[in-house]
């Protein structure tokens, strides 16, 4: 068996290997760059991450990333679609970007709600009647327990 690669390679060695993976890619149309690296190439996980970092093969890398994605995308593909809409976030990060920042704002508001609620407990339960102050306590339960599941 052939020894693993390593990542330190020099610059020329890194834009071929980087050109070599973008040709596997187009010929073969994975579901994951794992396999060019880990089965083809016979790079460790560990070499691949530092790899990921190196200036002159980070844009080869993103190339064959959005490559990959395309079968996330392809409604023909042999990708099964459970895994498709939970990779879109991996292969398009303008979209993982906006899930995020769609989901920070849902979590700010409903933060905004839980402390405007809890406010109006503080200062004004005491004038509640009993009824009121259990339906109030239920609903600030329900906030509590949405929010810590988000």
């Amino acid at each position: 068996m052939a020894r693993p690669r390593t990542a330190s390679l020099e610059p020329e060695e890194m834009i071929k290997l980087g050109e070599e993976m973008i040709e596997w890619v187009i010929e073969n149309k994975p579901i994951h760059l794992s396999m060019w690296y880990t089965q083809h190439k016979d790079i460790t996980d560990k070499d691949w991450d530092a790899m990921r970092q190196i200036p002159e093969f980070l844009h080869y890398y993103n190339k064959a990333l959005k490559l990959v994605g395309y079968a996330y995308l392809d409604k023909d593909s042999k990708v099964d679609t459970r895994l498709k809409d939970r990779w879109q976030r991996v292969y398009f990060k303008d979209l993982k970007k906006q899930e995020d920042q769609d989901a920070s704002e849902e979590n700010k508001r409903k933060m905004d709600i839980l402390q405007f609620m809890q406010s109006l407990k503080e200062k004004e339960v005491e004038n509640l009647s009993e009824d009121l102050q259990k339906q109030f306590d239920l609903l600030m339960g329900q906030i509590t327990k949405s929010q810590n599941r988000s």
